[in-house]
């Protein structure tokens, strides 16, 4: 029995010194992993982004927003035209990453430099919002502005009216046209017109920055103010009596184009003095809108001329 009970108490000694090692074990786990060793990390703080640092050769790397109320010219020859004739109203550019690759780019960006604009370099996910950009963006509030007083007192004078107009490219080309041809202004209703967006700038190839365009808001009384100055207003239409040849233009001119698709409106052909066609053998298409428009402004710029 002594040895029955010496065995026992035996196997309950060894029993009780596992616990105890297991219990010492779980405490010095728990202690270690308070302690902090040579391998581990400091609890991270949330960073606050510093505003991002101009680069010393002048570049900046800035919010992507564009700033409100500036019209946004891309495109080679429109930026060109730009820099000529109205450098000193450029608020901000923006140039793709990786411009100086590019002379064109090189070029451009000491440029704007010299004249002191305030340049942050993009990149190039950002500049494709611009579409065609050709990895430059010029950012500017001023735009040429229409002086009725003076376009009263021209005794010779071509204006465009555009009915809906809502294709950028339309616009564009009309406007480039417009400045070779020495239109005085551009007339756009306030709904349902394309107005100077990035890429009516681009394809105008900087007739943009020539031509006024203005915004009316009640086409009608307009045209009626267009009379009273003297002004003959023509509308292109298919319904047209006389073709645009067919025409002893006035000294003031002012020709109505309306959309591809659907033309002028009623409101607006009413209000015309005379609705013109342009000859073409097959009815069954249409001239595009800024291809007609080039034709009788050639025609107009030629008879004015002789």
């Amino acid at each position: 029995m002594r040895k029955s009970r010496n065995s026992s108490n035996s196997s309950k000694t060894r029993t009780d010194s596992r616990a105890d090692s297991r219990t010492e074990a779980r405490a010095s786990s728990r202690t270690d992993s308070r302690k902090p060793t040579r391998f581990s990390q400091k609890p991270q703080k949330q960073l606050v982004k510093p505003p991002a640092p101009r680069r010393e050769s002048g570049e900046a790397v800035g919010r992507d927003s564009i700033p409100k109320d500036m019209r946004i010219v891309i495109g080679t020859h429109a930026i060109a035209e730009t820099l000529k004739v109205r450098a000193k109203s450029i608020s901000l550019a923006w140039i793709k990453q990786g411009y100086e690759s590019s002379t064109d780019l090189r070029e451009l960006f000491e440029t704007l430099q010299a004249l002191k604009v305030q340049v942050e370099v993009k990149p190039l996910a950002t500049m494709e919002r611009f579409g065609g950009h050709q990895g430059a963006a010029l950012m500017l509030k001023e735009v040429p502005v229409l002086n009725w007083h003076n376009l009263k007192g021209k005794k010779v004078s071509r204006v465009m009216l555009l009915d809906c107009i809502e294709d950028p490219h339309n616009l564009g080309a009309i406007l480039r046209t417009a400045w070779l041809m020495g239109v005085d202004a551009i007339l756009i209703p306030q709904d349902r017109s394309v107005g100077l967006s990035p890429s009516v700038h681009k394809v105008a190839c900087g007739g943009a920055e020539h031509v006024p365009v203005e915004i009316c808001g009640n086409f009608a009384n307009t045209m009626e103010e267009l009379k009273k100055m003297g002004y003959w207003i023509y509308g292109l239409s298919h319904e047209g009596k006389k073709t645009l040849f067919d025409l002893k233009l006035p000294e003031k001119v002012v020709w109505a184009i309306g959309a591809e698709e659907k033309g002028l409106r009623t409101t607006t052909e009413r209000q015309c003095d005379e609705l013109v066609k342009i000859p073409q053998v097959s009815a069954a298409a249409s001239y595009n809108a800024s291809v007609a428009a080039a034709m009788a402004l050639t025609e107009t710029f030629r008879q004015q001329s002789l």
